[in-house]
């Protein structure tokens, strides 16, 4: 992962899971001082994790984003727009800003008109996704940058976000299903560990014991995955003996579809995407 310091002003609108799980990847991998970093929200219910790490907390967007060079847009999607209308109507205006969003389905220029009600200068945005999973520094973010960005903004942001996981560029049309995969994603492999562990359980190993090692066997096989040149069947080939047990396992997962349910889970979270860019 890339290692560079970003001395810059970071604020993010929305002090919740997903924006503190980034501004943790941040401040853990040195990328940024917490003295730099603010989050704002509307009740108290956040303030002690960001103050607790020397990072500050507001209750006020305005005081945020007034103190920010850099906007981290973190609030629900169908929220974001009232929150830029109360804004306006207090009759704030802000100067030249890199903002970026990490709502799922909302679309650049949705973001563009938007932000349009609180600044004259609106050129440089960013549409990301990254997932939780940020917070361990073992993040997926793919950024889709507007095209006024410079080339110290693509800079700072991919610098910020690789030094959190794997930050790839794509075009604004596969955002949808990259959150659906990547952002959503964390969820359905959360539930195959709790589901792994449940089965050890109930073949006799002791609670911790097998939620312990199914995580650290699915982070394993992951890296088999990112640091082989192996497709995923062949990995999976090589574990099944003729006639072993392996295979017997895998025989009842291909009667239970699981494949095709991940396919499936994958194909809703992006069409759910949709939905939310359009209300």
């Amino acid at each position: 992962m890339q290692e560079s310091r970003v001395n810059t002003k970071i604020g993010f609108i929305g002090g919740g899971a997903m924006a503190q799980a980034i501004a943790e990847g941040l401040v853990t991998s040195g990328t940024v001082d917490p003295s730099n970093i603010s989050a704002s929200a509307t009740s108290t219910r956040f303030q002690t994790w960001w103050t607790s790490r020397h990072m500050t907390f507001y209750t006020n967007n305005h005081q945020v984003i007034s103190s920010s060079e850099v906007v981290f847009i973190a609030v629900k999607p169908h929220l974001y727009t009232e929150m830029l209308q109360t804004l306006a109507k207090e009759g704030h205006k802000y100067g030249d800003k890199l903002w970026v969003s990490i709502m799922a389905g909302v679309v650049m220029a949705d973001l563009t008109r938007n932000i349009k009600m609180v600044t004259d200068s609106v050129d440089r945005v960013v549409r990301t996704i990254p997932n939780t999973p940020a917070k361990v520094r073992k993040g997926s973010v793919a950024v889709t940058f507007s095209t006024n960005c410079t080339e110290m903004d693509r800079h700072m942001v991919t610098t910020m976000f690789s030094s959190v996981g794997r930050c790839v560029e794509i075009p604004e049309r596969l955002q949808n299903a990259f959150a659906a995969m990547c952002g959503s994603g964390p969820a359905f492999v959360y539930q195959v560990i709790e589901a792994l562990a449940d089965g050890g359980v109930m073949m006799g190993l002791p609670r911790n014991l097998a939620m312990e090692q199914a995580a650290a066997m699915v982070e394993g096989a992951a890296g088999m995955v990112l640091q082989g040149d192996k497709h995923p069947a062949t990995l999976k080939d090589e574990v099944c003996s003729p006639g072993g047990s392996t295979i017997r396992g895998v025989q009842k997962l291909e009667e239970g579809g699981v494949r095709a349910s991940f396919m499936a889970a994958v194909q809703a979270a992006a069409e759910r995407n949709q939905e939310l860019g359009n209300n």
